[in-house]
C-alpha cells in the first residue's frame, strides 16, 4: 500500500509543479520540459523519501525501506508520467478530428455546412502548427525551401515504420 501511496504522492507533486510552471509561462519545448520536470520530481522525491523515511508518515504509512519497493514506485510513477505526456501532447495540439468536432459544436443546433467545414479545415489550421512543432522539437530542420529529417526524426520514422510493419497496419489517419 505504501508503494501506491508514495508513488501517487510523487506523481501528484509532479503534476502540481507542472500546473504551476505552465501558469507562469508555457515553455517552448513543452514535452521535453514536462519529461524533465517529472523525472526531477521522481529523483528528488525518492531521495527525500529515502533520506527522511524515519520521520515521514502519510496516512499512517512510512515510506518504503527496501530498494525493490523504490523500483516499484519508479515503475508506477514512470508509467503514469509517460501516459500523461502522451495524453498531454494530444490535448495540447488540436487534432483534425478535434477541430472538426469543435467547429460543428460551435455551429449549434443548425449544424455546419460542408463548405464551412471545408474552409475551416485548411493547412493553416492542420499543417502549419505541426510543422512548427517539428521544427521546435528539432525533429526536422528547414534548409532553404526543404524540410529535412534530423537524427531524432529519422529514429522516429524508423520506429513508426517498424511498428506498422510488425502490426501489419496500413496508413491511416
Amino acid at each position: 500500500m505504501s508503494i501506491l501511496l508514495y508513488g501517487s504522492f510523487l506523481y501528484g507533486a509532479a503534476f502540481l509543479l507542472h500546473f504551476i510552471v505552465w501558469k507562469v509561462r508555457v515553455p517552448k519545448r513543452e514535452t521535453r520540459v514536462l519529461l524533465l520536470l517529472f523525472l526531477g520530481v521522481l529523483v528528488c522525491g525518492s531521495f527525500i523519501l529515502g533520506k527522511y523515511s524515519h520521520s515521514i508518515c502519510l496516512l499512517g504509512l512510512h515510506p518504503p525501506a527496501r530498494v525493490v519497493e523504490y523500483v516499484q514506485i519508479w515503475l508506477f510513477f514512470i508509467s503514469l508520467s509517460l501516459a500523461y505526456v502522451i495524453t498531454y501532447s494530444a490535448i495540447a495540439a488540436d487534432s483534425p478530428t478535434l477541430v472538426m468536432i469543435m467547429r460543428i459544436a460551435e455551429a449549434g443546433a443548425f449544424g455546419l455546412s460542408r463548405e464551412s467545414l471545408d474552409q475551416a479545415m485548411n493547412d493553416r489550421v492542420l499543417i502549419v502548427p505541426r510543422v512548427k512543432d517539428l521544427l521546435t522539437d528539432r525533429i526536422v530542420e528547414l534548409d532553404g525551401e526543404r524540410y529535412l529529417l534530423k537524427a531524432k526524426g529519422i529514429l522516429m520514422a524508423r520506429l513508426f515504420t517498424f511498428y506498422r510493419n510488425v502490426m501489419r497496419v496500413g496508413k491511416g489517419g
